[in-house]
């Protein structure tokens, strides 16, 4: 019986791992190399030859978009939207 249990519990904690959410990881001003770095999941959706290129996330729980925008490798502008082309709207 405690063999079961103990099954259970560890069946318990690791179902949980399984329904993590993706949140990315950023901060204001860091560099888009190390934004890549710990964000491997993001797409580059927009860059021009000013320097501005733009990230996407989608976190499938929520059904969410986040945006990052980066201005000379540094990130100066993060949003949230509701569809995948909503940085035209930056």
């Amino acid at each position: 019986m405690k063999k079961l249990l103990f099954i259970l519990i560890v069946l318990g904690t690791m179902s949980c791992n399984i329904t993590q959410l993706y949140e990315p990881k950023f901060t204001l001003g860091m560099e888009e190399s190390e934004f890549k770095h710990l964000n491997r999941y993001a797409t580059k959706v927009y860059g021009d030859q000013n320097g501005v290129v733009i990230y996407r996330t989608y976190n499938e729980v929520t059904e969410a978009y986040k945006f990052f925008l980066f201005e000379k490798q540094k990130l100066v502008k993060f949003q949230e939207g509701a569809y995948k082309d909503d940085y035209r709207f930056f």
